[in-house]
């Protein structure tokens, strides 16, 4: 009768710790699922930014002609050089997959919400390492190539919306020079375009874990 008591305990406190974790794992769901909904907006914000930094870019071949034609008229490059001046970095909400990782909570999950999480998190990381690495080496090349043609005169107006043309923005004609800086755009313009699609692919996989937690947890 000992032994079937202690046996019928041990039974209760396993069932009640499975209960518990099972809690601990939707509660983590639920609060990863807060932190894809951030990362929707974070997604757009970058493809909305990106897409304003590309669309100057795109006059690329008509700026080099003009300013090879006459490098005083180089008002041009004001605007793909204003767009061209920094990088808006995406912050993710990735608190719940750190707490995750760090706290052993991945195996209070069910395999496929275990698998999605750690696939996601790898995507997130794979984004985060082009950003720092190819898109802002592009973006350091096109500083350096612009820093060795601006005009100092011009250069308290690159910041601003209006830049007033009698002001050469170029102090040089060095062809060489100013291919390199074009050159540097170029490779700019393909890593940002890289990015784009790689943020759009990013959020289309969210938007798809969040479709995917809400039917299986009825989450609101």
């Amino acid at each position: 009768m000992l032994f079937l008591a202690v046996f019928c305990g041990f039974l209760a406190e396993n069932i009640r710790e499975n209960i518990v974790e099972k809690d601990r794992g939707k509660q983590y769901i639920r609060s990863f699922y807060d932190d894809l909904h951030n990362n929707l907006a974070t997604c757009s914000d970058i493809i909305d930014g990106n897409q304003v930094r590309i669309e100057p870019l795109n006059n690329m071949e008509t700026c080099y002609d003009s300013v090879l034609k006459n490098w005083k008229a180089s008002s041009c490059l004001a605007g793909l050089l204003r767009n061209s001046r920094g990088l808006a970095t995406a912050q993710f909400s990735d608190g719940t997959i750190e707490q995750l990782k760090n706290a052993g909570g991945l195996r209070l999950l069910r395999k496929e919400d275990r698998d999605s999480i750690i696939l996601y998190d790898a995507s997130i990381r794979s984004y985060k390492y082009s950003e720092s690495m190819v898109l802002q080496e592009s973006l350091d090349n096109v500083k350096n190539s612009f820093k060795k043609l601006l005009n100092f005169k011009a250069n308290k107006f690159l910041g601003s919306a209006s830049y007033p043309t009698e002001i050469p923005l170029l102090f040089s004609d060095n062809k060489e020079l100013i291919n390199e800086l074009f050159n540097d755009l170029v490779r700019y313009k393909r890593a940002i375009t890289f990015q784009s699609n790689q943020m759009i692919q990013l959020k289309e996989k969210t938007n798809r874990l969040v479709a995917y937690f809400k039917a299986k947890y009825q989450f609101e």
